[in-house]
């Protein structure tokens, strides 16, 4: 089944047309990077399939229907760049947050809070409170909380981008592992080159504004995806071919 589908999709706000025509899909169990400079329209391709926002122009269609009802349905988790956790709440009562506020959700199995906690190595912190932690560690909380509600599609907005650079790398090695665990179909917006390599099945890069789809590239690097693949020949020439990309999207 195809996730998220994406067809002559446009989007303007007033006499800024942030997006030109876009076609995308996401196949099931799928993690697909969206990779683009600032001011590029990734966040608002995110909110468009996140049903927060309408097309100007083309169709949106996730999970086989329209946007907004799987929002309201609770298919769709969003990872955002800030981990917004409740500062009232401790580490496990934050993880479960999405289960205690949406209980007529059907139960769609998977790990628990519990077991995803113990995953990301924050069992002993369940009891803590968000400022007791690291921004890393707040960011494992946040992602514990959206994998917990079982949605089939994870949206992920740049979650790391405040993170400095060994814990970034620390995480994309950690999101890597649940995906690959979950089987979830993830859409994920980023600047970087390395993290859309390493969590990617592909990379499309986005021009700058109106944001147009230039290329779009496969990784076919083996999984499960270790750290040490970073250091590969492979991903380098990965690399190298979105670099040129995004080159070639910037002097569009």
């Amino acid at each position: 089944m195809t996730a998220i589908s994406l067809s002559g999709v446009t989007k303007r706000f007033g006499r800024i047309h942030a997006l030109a025509p876009i076609d995308l899909t996401v196949d099931d169990g799928e993690v697909v990077t969206v990779l683009g400079p600032s001011g590029s329209g990734k966040t608002t391709l995110l909110r468009l399939v996140g049903g927060l926002e309408a097309p100007t122009s083309g169709t949106v269609t996730v999970l086989g229907g329209d946007a907004g009802r799987a929002r309201a349905a609770k298919q769709i988790g969003f990872v955002p760049q800030a981990p917004a956790l409740l500062p009232w709440r401790t580490v496990a009562q934050n993880a479960r947050l999405l289960l205690d506020v949406n209980r007529r959700v059907p139960v769609r199995g998977g790990p628990s809070p519990d077991e995803l906690l113990a995953d990301v190595g924050l069992s002993d912190f369940a009891g803590a409170y968000p400022h007791e932690l690291s921004g890393g560690m707040r960011q494992r909380v946040a992602l514990v909380r959206a994998f917990a509600l079982g949605a089939p599609l994870l949206l992920m907005d740049e979650p790391f981008a405040a993170l400095d650079e060994i814990t970034r790398a620390d995480m994309r090695h950690l999101l890597a592992r649940l995906c690959e665990l979950s089987a979830t179909s993830v859409l994920f917006v980023t600047h970087s080159i390395a993290e859309s390599v390493f969590l990617s099945d592909r990379v499309a890069v986005l021009s700058l504004r109106p944001g147009q789809i230039v290329g779009a590239v496969d990784v076919a690097l083996p999984r499960p995806r270790q750290p040490e693949l970073e250091d590969d020949p492979a991903f380098f020439a990965v690399e190298t071919r979105l670099r040129a990309l995004l080159h070639e999207g910037a002097g569009r």
